[in-house]
């Protein structure tokens, strides 16, 4: 009896080790079976946030640019390898802004500049002559040479008296040129001034003659507003910033240190200063009121804190130029395309001075060294106006009219969010600063103060002053609808 519960036992105990090894070959085929969705629940149940944050920031709608390169596009997250700038969450084909003082991007393949013959140039500084040229009549008065010509009133603003011209009877037969001064302008009734010259040394092919070639050359850098720009080197003391912090899209946010857009909340991007450039101090109230040390204030405002500003100083005698051949002149506006990246051009508008041989000076637009498109400007132009949706939906250039209006996101100032929800709801309705008429959020976040038991919200620290000194003269700029009395 014993020896047959021993089998029993045994046979047991072998049909335990077979249908172990089936049930682990049951659970390998279905772990293998349902992987999916094993791992679904094990992400739900164990790490919700790291899975929603994956959800949400991978997508096949969605796509990672970099607002600085905008040609460098990605499916993950990650860093621009031009800039090592964080790259910037979008959905794809979506119409985002261009940067400011931008109108256009378009980005050609390699062929395409290579047929299309386009080549870039950087922006220099040139010594431009801007050149006058007119023929006048000669008469003897007095025992001296005169001649009298004709120039547009426009050209009379580049000429002054005293200044030195050159006098040639006729150029071709080899006589060579001699040397008068201005004596006066005339200005009679008419679309034209007259040049009086005067020739303080007689010369015989200059008074045998009836009319001889007038030859003025006026050096740009002399004339406004260059004259008025910073020239030579300048003086750089020690503590002196030589970097500054800027916002890809809203190149007027300048800081000294890094942060975020007040505007979009975008990083800013460091930029070191070039040797010719430095950090200056104004006011955007009063542009005139300049200082060379941080936290200097505006008097005119009320005691303002001057803002930080790269000023660009000049060589002494020459402007900032730009090809003639890269220049687009739409009859209302004129076009300069940047290089920002190999095959991607930006349409930046420009504001240029008059064009002094085959160069253009610069007023506004451009800084020394970028690249423009110097051969093949009209091709890149006609590029984006025949084909503008292309580069819009692949760079998400900014839609004009009401499709613009409409598909466009509403931006809260993220400064303006950062206040309580309290506080938040009292700065929009009351929208701008009473002082510098600013919007609230534009310059950081909106301090506020009490001034004859009314709370108010200011742009900058600045205008508190002001405030409190004149509250006659900023309290009624205030909507009634904002006005709140502090208890």
């Amino acid at each position: 009896m014993r020896s047959q519960w021993q089998s029993i036992r045994w046979i047991i105990k072998a049909a335990q080790v077979r249908l172990r090894f089936l049930a682990a070959l049951a659970v390998a085929f279905v772990v293998v079976a349902g992987w999916d969705v094993i791992r679904g629940y094990y992400d739900r149940w164990m790490a919700p946030k790291a899975r929603d944050a994956l959800m949400g920031a991978v997508s096949a709608d969605t796509e990672y640019f970099c607002p600085m390169d905008p040609g460098v596009l990605s499916g993950w997250p990650g860093k621009c390898p031009i800039c090592v700038m964080a790259l910037v969450r979008r959905a794809k084909g979506d119409m985002g802004p261009l940067p400011d003082g931008v109108i256009a991007r378009v980005q050609l393949s390699p062929d395409r500049v290579l047929l299309g013959g386009i080549r870039s140039a950087p922006v220099r500084y040139r010594p431009l002559m801007k050149e006058i040229r007119s023929v006048g009549p000669v008469s003897v008065e007095a025992g001296t040479t005169i001649i009298r010509a004709e120039i547009g009133k426009a050209d009379a603003t580049w000429i002054e008296t005293g200044q030195s011209v050159e006098v040639a009877p006729d150029p071709s037969d080899g006589t060579s040129a001699v040397i008068g001064l201005i004596r006066a302008i005339e200005s009679p009734a008419g679309d034209s001034n007259r040049l009086v010259v005067e020739v303080p040394e007689p010369s015989s092919s200059v008074a045998v003659a009836r009319f001889v070639l007038v030859l003025v050359r006026s050096p740009v850098a002399g004339r406004e507003p260059f004259r008025s720009m910073p020239r030579g080197q300048p003086i750089i003391r020690v503590g002196d910033p030589r970097s500054i912090h800027v916002c890809p899209d809203h190149p007027e946010f300048v800081l000294l240190e890094s942060g975020h857009c007040p505007k979009d909340a975008k990083p800013l991007e460091r930029i070191a200063l070039a040797a010719n450039q430095r950090v200056g101090w104004w006011c955007p109230m009063h542009p005139r009121v300049v200082a060379d040390r941080a936290g200097s204030k505006c008097e005119v405002c009320g005691g303002m804190v001057l803002l930080p500003r790269v000023v660009s100083y000049a060589p002494a005698g020459e402007v900032l130029t730009v090809p003639e051949s890269s220049v687009i002149d739409t009859g209302t506006k004129k076009v300069v395309y940047v290089e920002r990246m190999p095959g991607m051009f930006d349409g930046v508008e420009v504001l240029l001075g008059p064009r002094s041989g085959s160069f253009y000076p610069v007023v506004a637009g451009l800084e020394t060294d970028q690249m423009v498109a110097e051969a093949g400007a009209f091709l890149i132009d006609a590029e984006t106006r025949l084909n503008p949706s292309l580069a819009a939906s692949y760079f998400g250039a900014r839609r004009t009219g009401v499709e613009a209006t409409q598909n466009e996101p509403k931006v809260v100032n993220p400064d303006v969010a950062g206040l309580s929800p309290a506080d938040r709801e009292l700065a929009l309705a009351q929208g701008s600063c009473p002082v510098t008429g600013k919007p609230l959020g534009s310059m950081g976040v909106p301090p506020r103060v009490v001034v004859q038991g009314r709370q108010v919200f200011l742009c900058c620290k600045g205008c508190e002053s002001a405030i409190e000194a004149s509250p006659e003269k900023y309290l009624p700029r205030l909507k009634p609808s904002s006005a709140v009395h502090h208890p």
